[in-house]
């Protein structure tokens, strides 16, 4: 059994190009309480991509919650209760970890979601706004181009799964090709 392997996969960087958006989702700042949950929520949609692509381990997408800062400032939750139904983060030009719960899905709430991400960089003033999606994702791309987004670059990116000292899998990138993923 190998113990370290290359992977790569082609991703599609998107700009969006269309007008002025209104959104009324009343998103909520993310906060610590929710960590768990989110990294659950995070595992479980991206679970099927990580799984297709061959990224280990398949189960864990999500981060520790000290490592990005932009975590806890720019992600924000809509709940139904205390319960996340979907999840997005918009950082300094790019919108991240778009997520909507399984339960939840087929419903409109990736458009609201990502709706809510262009009118929340739009109010903060930011010129562009762009995201990253694998080229498997093809539903996604579908509905990115539905909403404005074109896209402006494709390349290919290259990771490395490899087995540490416990015999678990880890995921390392080796090439983005200038490409903000994680």
């Amino acid at each position: 059994m190998e113990n370290e392997y290359i992977v790569k996969w082609n991703m599609y960087e998107m700009e969006y190009k269309g007008g002025a958006v209104a959104s009324t989702l009343p998103l909520v700042p993310f906060e610590e309480k929710y960590y768990e949950q989110y990294k659950k929520l995070m595992d479980d949609c991206f679970y099927e991509m990580r799984k297709a692509l061959d990224i280990r381990p398949y189960e864990k997408h999500s981060y520790s919650l000290d490592e990005p800062t932009e975590l806890k400032e720019n992600t924000f939750l809509l709940l139904d209760d205390d319960e996340i139904i979907c999840a997005v983060t918009c950082s300094e030009t790019d919108i991240k970890n778009v997520a909507v719960s399984l339960k939840h899905q087929r419903k409109g709430y990736g458009r609201k979601l990502t709706e809510f991400a262009i009118n929340y960089m739009q109010n903060r003033g930011d010129a562009t706004i762009k995201l990253t999606v694998t080229k498997w994702n093809e539903n996604a791309i579908a509905l990115y181009e539905s909403l404005g987004f074109v896209i402006t670059k494709e390349s290919t990116v290259e990771g490395v799964n490899a087995r540490n000292e416990n015999g678990d899998w880890a995921f390392k990138f080796k090439e983005t090709k200038g490409l903000d993923v994680q």
